[in-house]
């Protein structure tokens, strides 16, 4: 049995479009669009992780701002960050209630 691959339905250049490996969708509302993806290097096939935000337009979606991490200790700095910053988040929404 022969294992289809798997495909993606992200708004990415041609590029990088056959090198997906895999991909979340954060937010997709409106004409706005963000997600994750983990993509390989077309030329060296080395993993890295893009955050991209895409404009929904009359042409089709837009890159707006993508952001990538292509080392482990630069993955473990942001999750540290978000973490620490997802608690004051926290406890501003405690200190409105």
């Amino acid at each position: 049995m022969t294992e289809k691959p798997v495909e993606f339905d992200f708004p990415v250049s041609e590029y990088y479009k056959n090198f997906i490996r895999d991909g979340r969708t954060l937010a997709k509302t409106g004409i706005w669009w963000s997600a994750i993806l983990l993509l390989a290097d077309p030329k060296s096939g080395k993993p890295f992780i893009s955050l991209y935000r895409w404009q929904k337009t009359k042409g089709g979606w837009k890159v707006r701002k993508r952001y990538s991490l292509h080392r482990p200790a630069e993955v473990k700095e942001v999750v540290g960050i978000l973490e620490e910053f997802a608690g004051h988040l926290h406890a501003a929404k405690e200190s409105e209630a």
